[in-house]
């Protein structure tokens, strides 16, 4: 059964905040949890999509796709403006805390390039039932 969500993405790296609002659609399965959701950039939607299951999770987006394995290091392939840089993605945490179709999803990760650190990003989605969406 699909869930329609409000979305709330806050994205920290070092001193900076990213924050974005969106909306989604979440499912559940034998597999795992499902979430498709968009957000504005800029005046451009950005699709996203999160699929977590045992313990690790895969990002997907129109710049990039990751698993997220705390298990093991794992490669991505990052492509900005018109170039594609490959990555090392060290995952620090993948952790969901859901009830129902609200909660958080948490995934900590360190980007590194030719094995030095990048970037570490923190980014924590806040979900609530769509008819709740200015509580976020």
């Amino acid at each position: 059964m699909a869930a329609h969500v409000a979305v709330a993405v806050t994205t920290v790296s070092g001193d900076d905040t990213l924050r974005f609002w969106g909306g989604g659609t979440l499912t559940r399965d034998d597999r795992g949890i499902h979430l498709r959701y968009s957000f504005e950039d800029g005046g451009t939607q950005v699709p996203s999509e999160i699929h977590l299951g045992m313990g690790r999770a895969m990002v997907q987006s129109p710049a990039c796709r990751l698993l997220l394995d705390p298990k093991r290091p794992t490669q991505t392939q990052i492509t900005t403006d018109g170039s594609t840089l490959l990555l090392t993605v060290e995952t620090h945490q993948v952790r969901a805390d859901l009830n129902d179709d609200a909660g958080t999803i948490t995934l900590h990760y360190t980007l590194l390039a030719q094995g030095r650190p990048l970037q570490t990003l923190r980014v924590t989605l806040t979900l609530a039932p769509n008819d709740k969406e200015r509580t976020l």
